[in-house]
This record gives structure tokens, C-alpha cells and sequence, in this order.
């Protein structure tokens, strides 16, 4: 019987983990996106949460460039990239109506905290 409950423990521990890392990469990392699409790929995001997040990256990465992010161990992890990204920036908190504002740009690196499997879960900065 207690082998059974800790096989239990350690799927339910790595599905958590996996789940963590979905949504680091759903909430970041996109294969293409247009600068209107904020409000849509927001809303996603902000009913996980129930709020209106002030602000979001999205990473364009059709590469899949930062998929190895965390391939170096676990802890604070730093990529040098080139990749263009869109900020959106919350312009109406009225939830679950927010709207924003889009900022293109480029990024030259990324950092990332990573679990003790090297997964991804919290995008520093």
C-alpha cells in the first residue's frame, strides 16, 4: 500500500511539474503573433488568473530556440538570443474586459528560473 501511494505522490509531483512548464511556454512563447493579438492571447492568460495582468512578454520563437533554456541545471538560468518579441501592457483593468497595448521589439537574452528537472517555470524580468 505505501508503494502505491508514493507512485500517486510522484505522478501527481510531475504532473504539476509538467503543467508548470506548459505554462511558462503557453504564457511566453509563441510561434507567430501580430501586434493586435494582445487582447486575445491576454485573455487566455488572465482567466487563469482572474485578474487583469499589468503586463505580459511573449516571445516569437518559430525556431523553437528556447526550448533548451534550462538544459545547463536548475536555478536562474540566462540564454542570449535574437528574437523579436511584443510586450502587451495592460491599457484597461476593467476585468474580465481588459484590453492593451502592444510594444514590438527585440530581444537579445532571456532569463528564466528552472526546476530540479531543468523545466522552466518563471520568466525573470
Amino acid at each position: 500500500m505505501k508503494i502505491q501511494v508514493v507512485a500517486v505522490l510522484l505522478f501527481v509531483l510531475s504532473a504539476t511539474e509538467i503543467c508548470e512548464a506548459l505554462n511558462f511556454f503557453q504564457k511566453h512563447v509563441v510561434l507567430q503573433m501580430a501586434p493586435g493579438d494582445c487582447n486575445t492571447k491576454m485573455t487566455v492568460i488572465n482567466n487563469r488568473e482572474i485578474r487583469c495582468k499589468p503586463k505580459n512578454t511573449f516571445f516569437l520563437d518559430p525556431k523553437g530556440v528556447l526550448n533548451g533554456i534550462c538544459n545547463h541545471g536548475r536555478g536562474q538560468q540566462t540564454m542570449n538570443i535574437d528574437l523579436e518579441i511584443i510586450d502587451c501592457k495592460v491599457d484597461n483593468r476593467n476585468y474580465p474586459h481588459c484590453t492593451y497595448k502592444s510594444v514590438p521589439g527585440r530581444a537579445t537574452s532571456v532569463t528564466v528560473l528552472c526546476d530540479q528537472n531543468n523545466v522552466p517555470y518563471h520568466l525573470v524580468g
